[in-house]
């Protein structure tokens, strides 16, 4: 039993580090993949396959999709295809096991690979030690594997299904229980799949009972989504729903269509393999299990996608809706949805100064949005605070990020001066101007591609407003040392047209650095 235990730990060592080295390296492949492919039913579908296959996790990319669904690249709808696609690309592994696992010894290959791959995270460069972890990540995997034949041929002693023999409606219950059971307590439906081929290879259950098992393990694969989306946003929480229905009502539908299930499955493990072998047939069988349920549920995505619109409505803040720390631990996908988020603050406070230059004061919806983008902003510091950066560009791109978040509560500092009230009046030529260039700016602010241009506009706008600045400074003293107006009224204009000055400058400095966030993420995207 020990080995068993240990084969499991083992493995979902392995499972963690090559997930997590194989979405460091494919992170942005994958960002690329999924902006460039993610259209219709049928390529969100394929989306979903192939990168569950490349990261060898349905949950990364679950969790890739919700952060797509949050930075807007994705439509809800379209994300319920990637996440069907993502349950036939999470049967890879039980292909893997099935195809490699049983077939050659597992120890004599893997036990190098973790030497290498350990070695490599110990003295490669930066950029290679992810090679190192990916490497090491399948030796664990297949040294897990070769843990739980050893010990699943004892267990069979120790531990008996006789007594949960697939032969009446209540055994098939309980098995379906304890395949839902295993994975939410492994907390990955692949060590439970690991653990189930096993077992069957080993004896220490029949092919029918590892039949209802998986059948259990697909539907407590929903669990750690459930649990990730507790507190998190909609997004999250709409996700893992239309994870746990889709998997939940297509395990009721094959359960009912259980005989001509078993048919097909057997036919397509004759026609790849020649003869029936009970573990490719699990794997075959776990494969048809989600084709199935992506051809009764594709073509209803639409309908789907509004009836979990309905049941989990949009009850989050508006400016911060799409900050879910569930997807910091991927940078390239967290920093765009910062960028989007900062994107919004930034437009939130044009439509603030606009709002104070045409009603030439102070006013309630005046004070209560600019308290709203304070408060958004503190939480988007904190979110961005919780990414870390992995390499040098997604650094450039956070660092840029941290930049505006600063100079963005500058903004709000200068929004909160006192002095914004006579600003407006004494001011009022250069204000009613400034307003044209917000205007200008507003019919470019949702468009990331227009904000190198937007950046222009505000820098060049900064300059002339120094320039008058220091001229008009220089003229309002003059003026009170020649008693044309006395000393007050010319201190009061002065410090009225250092406070524009101070709001056009950190509006450019904002726009600036999310014009360079703009380029880096260009020139990412060109490689």
């Amino acid at each position: 039993m020990a080995a068993v235990i240990g084969g499991i730990g083992i493995f979902l060592l392995g499972m963690t580090m090559l997930t997590n080295g194989l979405k460091e390296l494919a992170g942005d492949a994958l960002k690329k993949w999924l902006n460039k492919f993610t259209g219709g039913a049928i390529s969100s579908l394929f989306s979903g396959i192939v990168m569950t296959v490349l990261v060898q996790s349905s949950t990364a990319t679950t969790l890739l999709t919700i952060g797509f669904v949050s930075a807007g690249l994705l439509t809800f709808a379209q994300s319920i295809g990637v996440i069907i696609g993502a349950n036939i690309g999470s049967t890879s592994t039980g292909w893997i096991i099935s195809l490699i696992g049983f077939k050659v010894s597992l120890a004599a290959f893997s036990l190098p690979m973790v030497g290498i791959g350990v070695f490599a995270q110990m003295i490669a460069p930066r950029q290679y030690k992810t090679y190192g972890t990916v490497l090491a990540g399948f030796g664990f995997l297949f040294l897990g594997i070769d843990f739980l034949q050893t010990g699943m041929a004892n267990a069979q002693n120790m531990i008996s299904f006789e007594a949960f023999v697939a032969d009446s409606f209540v055994n098939k219950a309980i098995l379906i229980v304890i395949g839902i059971v295993m994975t939410v307590i492994m907390q990955a439906s692949s060590a439970a799949m690991a653990a189930t081929l096993t077992a069957l290879f080993s004896g220490a259950i029949d092919y029918e009972q590892a039949i209802y098992l998986v059948i259990g393990q697909n539907i407590g694969t929903t669990a750690t989504a459930l649990i990730a989306s507790m507190g998190a946003s909609v997004a999250a929480k709409r996700t893992s729903m239309t994870h746990v229905l889709f998997n939940v009502l297509t395990a009721i539908l094959v359960v009912l269509c259980i005989a001509p299930m078993l048919t097909l499955t057997h036919y397509v493990t004759e026609l790849i393999n020649g003869s029936f072998d009970e573990t490719l047939a699990i794997a075959v069988f776990h494969t048809l299990f989600s084709v199935l349920g992506a051809c009764i549920f594709v073509p209803l995505i639409k309908p789907f996608a509004a009836f979990i619109m309905r049941i989990v409505p949009e009850k989050e803040n508006r400016l911060t809706k799409h900050l879910d720390d569930s997807i910091t631990n991927m940078p390239a996908i967290a920093l765009q949805v910062g960028f989007d988020t900062l994107q919004q603050l930034l437009k939130e406070l044009t439509q603030v100064v606009m709002l104070l230059i045409r009603e030439k004061r102070s006013t309630d919806a005046y004070e209560k949005r600019i308290v709203e983008v304070e408060i958004a902003l503190e939480e988007t510091r904190r979110f961005l605070a919780m990414i870390q950066s992995s390499n040098v560009r997604d650094r450039e791109k956070h660092l840029n990020l941290m930049h505006v978040t600063d100079h963005l509560a500058r903004l709000i500092k200068v929004l909160r001066d006192q002095q914004h009230a006579e600003a407006v009046y004494l001011q009022n030529e250069t204000m009613e101007n400034f307003n044209g260039v917000l205007e200008r700016v507003m019919e470019r602010i949702d468009h990331k591609e227009a904000f190198i241009r937007t950046a222009t506009l505000l820098e060049n706008t900064s300059k002339e407003m120094a320039d008058r600045r220091r001229m008009k400074r220089e003229e309002y003293f003059e003026r009170a040392i020649t008693n044309e107006v006395d000393v007050e009224q010319s201190t009061a204009k002065v410090e009225a047209i250092l406070w524009v000055d101070r709001l056009i400058f950190h509006f450019f400095r904002s726009s600036a650095r999310m014009a360079n966030y703009v380029r880096l993420d260009e020139m990412r995207q060109m490689k």
